[in-house]
């Protein structure tokens, strides 16, 4: 697919579509149904370069989101061109790409806008809290070991943009940009140990592994949806390391307060916390989230730099920089 027959494909939707494009995606919306596509294209974390690529993950991503929100995957649908036309479908035509197809939920209670319209409660954090926790205890357990070599690499992966940084946001971003990674190669080594022992006691498992407030729909029994499938290690992670991405997410937000009601909850319905060494890497992996935040907000930059939001971009970087700077005091 390219961005030619995606416009056409847009037009061919009933009532008044509209077009919401990540770094690796678009997002086709008609009054009641979300068409998701994946973009083809190849990172270190991703390998969409191929058709039979992306139908696998379309399956995947079915699969996966159907743990928490059954109600919205329908399934995966062909994408089919001919002479004069494109749809999506069985039909006529050759098949080009799949797409997979969703329910579209109502946009006004995704959580990150009502945080932004300061509609969220604490008694909304604490049921979101327990869900999140029942989640998590039935979730399957990971074996495999894991790698605080391969955190770092996560970490340290931002370093390829270092001279995009320094071309957006100057020299010192980009000195910074090489702080941030040292400090984390320096937790890392002082939460080594622990980060086995946990490991050992079953608190790797896959879960969601793209947990802010954006993938998440306030109803009167939360949703969670738009998992992160396309990287099972990215996906199968420490409790600790999914939690964070919705602290680091509030934070960034200016609603910490809402993040420790969530956290106090959560920890009720399931202790995932045993002692401050493990309070300490909960902060870790916000700032291990945060750093994320930033690269993929460069990558928006990189791929469409004439609408680059430089404001929003700043302050991501900030951000990151100043959790991963907090540990190391």
């Amino acid at each position: 697919m390219n961005e030619v027959q995606i416009r056409l494909l847009l037009q061919a939707l009933p009532g008044n579509p509209t077009l919401v494009e990540t770094h690796i995606s678009w997002v086709l919306m008609s009054d009641d149904r979300v068409y998701k596509i994946r973009k083809p294209m190849r990172y270190a974390f991703l390998d969409f370069s191929t058709m039979a690529q992306r139908r696998v993950d379309c399956e995947k991503e079915l699969l996966l989101n159907r743990r928490t929100s059954p109600e919205i995957y329908l399934g995966v649908v062909p994408i089919r061109q001919w002479e004069g036309g494109i749809g999506l479908g069985e039909g006529p035509g050759q098949v080009i790409d799949h797409a997979v197809e969703m329910v579209r939920m109502p946009a006004e209670r995704q959580m990150n806008l009502l945080v932004k319209e300061n509609k969220v409660g604490e008694e909304d954090m604490r049921h979101l809290a327990r869900y999140l926790a029942s989640f998590h205890d039935r979730a399957t357990v990971i074996d495999t070991p894991v790698s605080v070599h391969g955190l770092w690499l996560d970490v340290a992966d931002i370093l390829k943009i270092e001279l995009v940084t320094e071309e957006v946001l100057g020299k010192e971003a980009a000195l910074a940009l090489r702080d941030h990674v040292r400090l984390a190669r320096e937790q890392l080594h002082t939460l080594r140990q622990r980060i086995q022992e946990r490991h050992q006691a079953g608190w790797t498992r896959d879960v969601h592994g793209d947990l802010h407030t954006r993938n998440i729909f306030l109803l009167p029994e939360p949703v969670l949806f738009d998992c992160l499938e396309f990287n099972d290690h990215l996906r199968q992670i420490d409790l600790l390391n999914e939690i964070a991405f919705l602290g680091m997410d509030l934070g960034s937000m200016g609603r910490a307060d809402l993040w420790e009601v969530f956290l106090a909850a959560y920890q009720e319905g399931l202790p995932v916390m045993e002692d401050e060494m493990d309070r300490k890497l909960l902060g870790f992996y916000m700032g291990y989230r945060a750093n994320v935040r930033f690269k993929v907000a460069m990558l928006r930059v990189m791929q469409s730099p004439d609408q680059a939001d430089i404001r929003g971009l700043q302050h991501s970087f900030s951000y990151a920089m100043r959790l991963m700077g907090d540990l190391g005091r």
